[in-house]
């Protein structure tokens, strides 16, 4: 996977749309190493409108993106709108976390 800048806008297009709706920030393998990608999950099932338009099972779409929990940071639609509000951007947020588009290595957490 390459960085798509257009996943921050399809997450909150989500977001917008259902009051249960979380919006995941994660780093996900691609490149040559990780990239920053943005869905949004409304009860167990991922939204990637950069992908498809149509739901996917959560488990299915971390195993197929390499997804690792520790990995991302989660806003409920609240703390996300909020945020989005404060920052004047649709992320990603956490700025220490996500500090470039892509990077080769990541420093793993034990």
């Amino acid at each position: 996977m390459h960085f798509r800048e257009q996943c921050f806008a399809a997450a909150m297009e989500v977001c917008s749309e259902s009051e249960v709706a979380e919006v995941v920030h994660g780093w996900v393998p691609g490149g040559p190493g990780f990239v920053v990608h943005a869905w949004a999950e409304v009860e167990g099932a991922v939204y990637d409108l950069t992908e498809s338009e149509r739901p996917v099972r959560k488990d299915e779409y971390y195993e197929r993106m390499g997804v690792r929990p520790e990995l991302t940071r989660r806003y409920s639609r609240v703390e996300y709108f909020t945020l989005m509000a404060e920052t004047g951007s649709m992320g990603p947020f956490d700025t220490e976390f996500f500090f470039a588009n892509q990077t080769a290595t990541l420093s793993q957490p034990q």
